[in-house]
């Protein structure tokens, strides 16, 4: 019996996909929902959780590439300072 296994192809695996359901009508109203929570005083506005938005994603992509550029400027700046430092103590 076990020969036969051997020359029989494995069966390829099954692919398996929940979609996602997205319902934009009960997002809008969950957000007027909030805001109006917020200007009766019922709820603060730091106590609101932040949820995924249209461009949420682009906004912290473009914060974390201003973040990068400041850092690496730094760096610059930093080995700068210390190869004029390294000159003053070696040629003085």
């Amino acid at each position: 019996m076990g020969v036969w296994k051997f020359f029989r192809p494995p069966q390829p695996r099954q692919f398996h996909y929940e979609p996602l359901y997205y319902d934009e009508r009960k997002e809008q109203l969950q957000d007027r929902i909030r805001n109006i929570e917020i200007e009766m005083g019922i709820k603060k506005e730091g106590e609101t959780r932040r949820t995924l938005q249209k461009g949420s994603f682009s906004y912290y992509r473009a914060k974390r590439k201003k973040d990068q550029k400041a850092s690496y400027l730094r760096l610059v700046l930093i080995i700068i300072l210390l190869i004029v430092i390294s000159y003053l103590l070696f040629y003085r």
